[in-house]
């Protein structure tokens, strides 16, 4: 009887756990995330906070990147400071932590990753710089590839 009476209780315990755990630890959202000249979409504005899958294509005919930052500014997302060339200094922005980047995914690939995010507004950019035939500098960032998503 000492035996069952254990095992009632721990079940009893694990159930109240797991009630008081908020709703977004129980589930996983899913996020689409297309990355094409000059354009990234996403397929929500906004998305509860917790564990994110995010799958990043590349539907456009050159290699791209994903930065994935939390933004601490209230800056619109494609007015944030950049360097010289165009792009966005990543080791010196005080306004926004960089969570996860998928580097030189080609055209045509895609790449799928899980992050737990927390309540804020993040920026998916693309923060790639080239310089082409002409010696023209193409930042892709400053071309307009970001997309904003608020995690609530």
């Amino acid at each position: 009887m000492k035996h069952v009476r254990t095992i009632i209780a721990t079940a009893f315990i694990a159930t109240a756990v797991a009630s008081a755990a908020p709703a977004w630890a129980a589930k996983k959202t899913k996020l689409d995330v297309e990355i094409r000249e000059w354009n990234i979409t996403a397929s929500a504005e906004k998305i509860p906070a917790g564990e994110v899958e995010f799958t990043v294509r590349n539907k456009g005919k050159e290699v791209h990147e994903m930065v994935l930052m939390m933004l601490n500014t209230k800056d619109p997302v494609l007015r944030l400071p950049v360097d010289k060339n165009g792009a966005i200094d990543e080791k010196a922005m005080p306004w926004a932590t960089i969570v996860d980047e998928t580097e030189g995914l080609e055209p045509g690939k895609h790449e799928k990753k899980v992050v737990k995010l927390k309540p804020g507004r993040y920026a998916f950019i693309c923060n790639m710089v080239e310089t082409e035939k002409d010696g023209s500098i193409e930042a892709h960032y400053s071309k307009g590839m970001a997309v904003e998503v608020n995690v609530e």
